[in-house]
Order: structure tokens, then sequence, then C-alpha cells
């Protein structure tokens, strides 16, 4: 089984005309949330179908996507999932930045989880509250940490997460204390170099961290897993069957658990809707 470990498709139909600064591009406001906006359902979901195609060329089987939009978002991802093999786990989150519990009950009864933006974009008492609602319900929690400043890392991990991503300005000892509590963690390389990061690929690798791979945002890096496979390889002198894991038997170890208990292809959901009236 092949995993994309971290996608944003949502964002696959926007043309990034210039260089963008990650402030700039992807932090709540910036130009990437603000075409989601503006943009029209259809031109999305074109996006989204297009980079689907290009993750069931590329043989993946599963992809895990931080699905910004709040619920209305979620059930757009589901609709372009129609009929393909191709399994997601989707990790939506509030439509605004902000704890309301019946939104998150409604969110989560229709994806499997909540993935959120950088720690320090929110208010400590509403991730708080989001964190403690999606333990409570029994579905992944993860978040973007530390990539383009160091973030406190206690806090952080008084959320548990099951897996976070980046980590690029995380310390060794930041590592250290994830590795420790086995939390998984997203890199993804080529995104992280078009900001001008670099992954903490070596390190997380000598100390034996649950590493796994995601190509992030669609419209810096097509969804083609296998390409940012070989990247890696190539960049940081991995052999094939290391680099392998890293989308392979890593992830398994994260997602294998709820890819038992439930069956993420949404032809079938479809399917049993038309079904049933």
């Amino acid at each position: 089984m092949i995993f994309n470990c971290h996608t944003h498709i949502g964002d696959a139909f926007i043309e990034l005309k210039r260089k963008y600064s990650l402030e700039e591009l992807v932090a709540p406001g910036g130009y990437k949330h603000r075409m989601l906006e503006m943009a029209d359902e259809k031109i999305v979901m074109d996006g989204m179908k297009e980079a689907i195609d290009v993750m069931e060329k590329c043989r993946a089987d599963v992809f895990v996507d931080f699905r910004e939009g709040g619920i209305k978002g979620v059930r757009l991802l589901k609709k372009a999932l129609a009929g393909k093999k191709l399994k997601a786990i989707i990790l939506g989150r509030p439509k605004e930045m902000k704890y309301d519990e019946e939104e998150m009950d409604r969110l989560l009864d229709v994806c499997q989880g909540v993935g959120l933006s950088s720690y320090s974009d929110w208010a400590e008492e509403e991730i708080r509250q989001i964190a403690e609602h999606v333990k409570k319900r029994k579905k992944i929690f993860a978040l973007h940490v530390s990539e383009a400043e160091r973030e406190d890392i206690q806090k952080i991990l008084e959320l548990k997460p099951d897996f976070v991503v980046h980590l690029c300005k995380a310390t060794e000892d930041d590592i250290n204390e994830i590795i420790k509590r086995k939390i998984g963690v997203v890199i993804c390389p080529r995104a992280n170099e078009y900001f001008g990061l670099e992954t903490p690929l070596k390190i997380l690798m000598e100390k034996k961290a649950i590493v796994m791979l995601g190509t992030d945002n669609a419209m810096i890096v097509k969804p083609n897993i296998i390409e940012e496979m070989e990247y890696v390889k190539r960049k940081y002198g991995l052999e094939e069957k290391e680099a392998f894991k890293l989308i392979s038997n890593n992830p398994l170890k994260i997602f294998g658990e709820i890819l038992k208990k439930e069956a993420y292809s949404y032809r079938n959901e479809i399917e049993s809707q038309r079904c049933n009236g």
C-alpha cells in the first residue's frame, strides 16, 4: 500500500505567477485562502480531480488531506472522489479560527479527524478545545509544527497529536520529545524547498522516528508521491528500500488501524446514498 501522507489538494486550481513567502501564500488570510474563498466550487473541484488523477497515475492507494473550508470543504472533496479507487483520510478543520462544539461534532461526523495549520496561528484556548473534542470522538488530530519558526513543543505535545508535519525549525530536543511519544512525522521536502526551508530528515532517520512522506500544497508540488520519494533518494542519499518505507511501512504504523476500521471508498458511500433514495 502506497501513501501520500500530507496533501492540500483543494488548492490545486491555483496558479502561482510569482514567488511567495510562506506567510504570504499559506498563512491565515494569505493568497491561497483568499483564492479559496473567491473561487467557484466547480473550479476548486476540477483542480481536486486533476490532483486525484495524478495520485492514481503514480499508483498511490491512500492520501491524507488537510481539507480547508469546514464541513462544506470536506463534502466537496468527497464529491471529487466519487467513482475513484483512491482512498482518502480526510482531516477537516473549522470554517473559522475558533472552536464551536456543534460545528466540531458535525465536522467529525463526515471526516476522519482534524488537521490544523501551525500552532502559532491559533489562540491557545481554541486549539486546546478542538484537540480535546477530536480525542473524545477518537478521531485523528494533526497539525503543522515548527515549519517557518520554532514553536513551543511542550504546548503542542499537550494536544496529543497523532502526527505532526514539517519540523523544519524544530530543535534536536523537540524531535527527541516527539519520538519519545511515538508521534508520527510527515516531511514534505520539495514544498519546504520552495520556501527555502530544510527538512530535518537526517536527524529523524538517525533517531528512528516514524517518518512519512507527503507532497503538501498541490499548487506548489504535483501530488506525485513517487516523484517525491525519488527526490528524497537523490537529495539525502537514501537507498530505495529506506525511501520506500516512508510511503508504505511507516504510514501503516500511524494509519493502519483507522484503515481497518473504516472503508474510505467514497464511491461506495455515494452509491449507498443513491440506493437509499
